[in-house]
């Protein structure tokens, strides 16, 4: 079953510097960006993030986590979330 890394660009305050938080899952249900935002917003409402950029849900590759971890620091600027699928 693979996994994907869903990693999105969040602010806790306005004026504050965004940075990357991320999270895995098995669902299948998961590669449709529609999906993928529906998720974050939840997780974000639970967390009291809110979301940095665009909106924009990017899809990055497959690889290795570091790989996929290395091409989301390659997104432009104004792209808030990012996924791909880990390999082992």
């Amino acid at each position: 079953m693979p996994k994907y890394l869903v990693s999105y660009r969040k602010t806790e305050e306005m004026g504050q510097k965004p940075e990357w938080t991320s999270f895995t899952t098995s669902d299948e249900g998961m590669l449709e960006p529609a999906t993928i935002r529906e998720r974050v917003d939840k997780r974000m409402s639970v967390l009291g993030e809110r979301l940095w950029g665009n909106g924009e849900v990017v899809w990055i590759g497959s690889g290795r986590i570091d790989t996929v971890l290395y091409k989301r620091e390659e997104a432009a600027p104004e792209t808030s979330i990012v996924y791909g699928i880990i390999e082992d």
